[in-house]
């Protein structure tokens, strides 16, 4: 089932990079709710488009890595909650000075949800993994 969650997550990560790239500027009004009036709009369109570049390549790389192991699979989805993990934690401690942010931010839920579906079928394929008898030859 893990290569099956990896390429599935793959598939929402096309999903997401496309939102954030082709589907722009509707994502940023009306999705995460910004503010493109003022002199950063350049700025921030450009960090979603970013983001939605590197949503293509991790959709592309999940998919691949689910039809190819089921290792590399396990590997990956506790791979992308650690690293959203590490950016939480750094945007939080750069952004603690700064004004609060006016937007809604409405892809953070199915973020949320995305990183939930990797953690919880990490964990399960990890137990399933460790209670895999070995198989005999012969």
């Amino acid at each position: 089932f893990v290569p099956v969650v990896a390429i599935a997550l793959g598939c929402y990560d096309l999903l997401r990079g496309f939102i954030h790239t082709i589907a722009l500027e509707y994502a940023a009004l009306s999705i995460a709710g910004l503010d493109l009036g003022g002199v950063t709009a350049i700025d921030q369109l450009k960090l979603m488009a970013t983001l939605g570049m590197s949503n293509f390549v991790s959709g592309i790389a999940l998919i691949i890595i689910g039809l190819s192991t089921r290792r590399g699979a396990l590997i990956m989805l506790a791979v992308i909650p650690v690293s959203y993990l590490i950016g939480i934690v750094c945007f939080r401690f750069y952004s603690a000075s700064h004004e609060i942010s006016q937007a809604n931010w409405g892809g953070a839920t199915p973020l949320m949800a995305y990183l939930g579906i990797c953690v919880i079928t990490f964990i399960s394929g990890l137990v399933m993994a460790t209670h895999e008898r070995p198989r005999r030859e012969g």
